[in-house]
């Protein structure tokens, strides 16, 4: 594990039992998964090994370093479940303010994302490797035996330690994303899976009707952006069944696509003519056969054809519909179908919709909530798990949020008839 010990279940012994949903995992089950999720986090962030030149990496503008990336975990976590935070009526704002300090001085200055932007946290000096590893332990202990003393398995009690467990499965997936940028093998390579194949793309048809959109159940966890519900209706569409394939994509690739101006938006030229880009992100042409490669963690593969095609922006993905004479799948689309389970085939990338990201109507954001309110109009809707998400991230109701030009994530996209 290149230093990494995996981190024993302090609380919680006597074996693992297993709970059909995650979102509403009780306290023995939640544990469980926060040391998984943990452990998870370690797992890739071993390839950096154990010394601070090995996390010293070339900057990569989509990504945050990695050892911001797991003090911010830490933080995070502190910050939700073991640090009171409460709320300050202040020129009439509400503003969250935590009761205790930190157990990493100067925690808030270097992890808080409000505090800290993108470029910063490539710049600012942090703590040596090993005392944020030990802050990082040093939390989820105090989670384990937080939790270990609560009053009550209800919603409201769990649900921050629930929300903390939610997002750093999604920052793991995020260091993933690192390393592919940076073309470093992971330290166990078995954690990178493979993409499902594409082996037929069938036509799915809904009729369409009153749906509602959002978490609608009375209890378990859930994001605030998925809520509150709303009835909305949806008329008929027709959707693939599957994620377009690298054959499909290549296909626009070898006709010129990246060079024809009427396929891409306005947004999307401005982002062609700044990248210089004649195919998507990490395709290349073999030096001697001129076939196409790809760069998968630093090795160089043939393109497999049959597999969904990845790291695509929004652009590359509206273009090719044009192209293509498709459209993609409003996100309410993608809901209703992934919802009615009628053979959509979906968990091995994140997908692209064409729907921007803003609030449900009657949406009531928290003071803690910054982070979520910062994207609503600026980034775009994207749905579905990939191959570097843990399985509890699989929900139908679940929303992620992309800038339009990010083909650093595991994203993809899939189509519907115009």
């Amino acid at each position: 594990m290149s230093g990494f010990s995996m981190l024993p279940d302090l609380h919680f012994t006597g074996g693992k039992a297993a709970w059909p949903d995650a979102r509403r995992l009780p306290r023995e089950g939640l544990a469980q998964a926060l040391v998984e999720s943990r452990n998870r986090t370690l797992a890739w962030l071993g390839a950096f090994g154990q010394t601070r030149r090995g996390w010293t990496v070339p900057r990569q503008y989509d990504c945050n370093p990695p050892l911001w990336t797991l003090g911010h975990v830490a933080w995070h976590a502190e910050w939700w479940c073991l640090r009171g935070v409460r709320h300050l009526e202040q020129g009439g704002i509400r503003l969250p303010v935590a009761s205790e300090p930190s157990l990493l001085d100067g925690a808030d200055e270097w992890f808080d994302p409000e505090r800290i932007g993108p470029d910063e946290r490539w710049e600012i000096a942090l703590p040596d490797v090993s005392r944020v590893k030990q802050y990082a332990a040093q939390v989820l202990d105090g989670l384990l035996r937080r939790i270990a003393l609560l009053a009550n398995d209800d919603d409201a009690t769990l649900y921050p330690f629930r929300r903390a467990l939610y997002h750093e499965d999604v920052q793991g997936e995020t260091i993933a994303a690192l390393l592919q940028s940076l073309g470093v093998a992971p330290a166990e390579p078995a954690s990178v899976g493979l993409a499902a194949s594409v082996s037929h793309n069938d036509a799915l048809h809904f009729p369409g009707g009153n749906f509602t959109q959002g978490w609608s159940d009375a209890d378990g966890f859930a994001w605030p952006d998925e809520l509150p519900p709303q009835k909305v209706y949806v008329p008929a569409f027709e959707m693939d069944a599957a994620l377009v394939s690298n054959a499909q994509y290549l296909e626009f690739v070898e006709d010129g696509g990246y060079e024809h101006p009427a396929y891409w938006s306005a947004a999307g030229r401005q982002w062609l003519m700044m990248q210089e880009r004649s195919a998507p992100r990490y395709w290349s042409r073999h030096a001697v056969t001129r076939s196409w490669v790809v760069s998968r963690f630093g090795a160089e593969r043939t393109l497999n054809p049959d597999e969904p095609v990845r790291h695509v922006t929004l652009f590359e993905a509206q273009a090719w519909c044009v192209w293509a004479g498709r459209r993609l799948p409003q996100e309410i689309e993608w809901e209703l179908a992934a919802t009615q389970n009628r053979g959509l085939q979906w968990g091995a990338l994140r997908e692209w919709t064409a729907t921007p990201y803003e609030p449900y109507l009657g949406f009531s954001a928290e003071p803690t909530d910054g982070e979520i309110v910062g994207r609503f109009g600026t980034h775009q809707v994207v749905r579905g798990v990939s191959f570097a998400s843990p399985a509890r991230l699989r929900h139908t109701r679940a929303r992620t949020a992309l800038l339009p030009e990010d083909d650093v994530s595991f994203v993809g996209f899939r189509t519907c008839a115009v």
